[in-house]
């Protein structure tokens, strides 16, 4: 896997969750995957995720967006991380944060995901 081709499924995976397709997130993940959310879920294996991402989005939430501000890769070790902001609508609440994903990959598949969150707002404690 090249850089450009783990721009593609990380952008694919996130795209599936706002447009809420199934077939494109099953495409992406590899049936040995394991997602830690940053809320401290961990959704391992082909029938979790695929119930996870059914569920979710069966339940009247919606990813609002998932919009990705930079990509770093490393083909030696097959990995990218991703800067992003998310925004969606979960239990009739809205929520949004700045966040981070540190991605594995194997067989042109998404085989790892971990997320970590970073408050949206920020401040700057030594401006002058």
């Amino acid at each position: 896997m090249n850089r450009e081709e783990a721009k593609d499924l990380i952008t694919r995976y996130f795209r599936a969750w706002v447009d809420k397709d199934f077939a494109l997130f099953a495409g992406t993940v590899h049936d040995e995957a394991v997602v830690r959310e940053c809320t401290g879920a961990v959704i391992e294996g082909k029938e979790q995720l695929h119930r996870w991402f059914r569920e979710w989005n069966g339940q009247g939430n919606d990813v609002l967006y998932w919009h990705i501000h930079r990509i770093g890769y490393d083909e030696e070790q097959q990995s990218a991380f991703v800067e992003w902001t998310f925004k969606c609508r979960y239990e009739g609440k809205e929520y949004e944060w700045d966040g981070c994903s540190s991605v594995w990959f194997r067989d042109f598949r998404i085989c790892e995901l971990n997320e970590y969150e970073m408050k949206r707002e920020k401040h700057y404690p030594y401006e002058a």
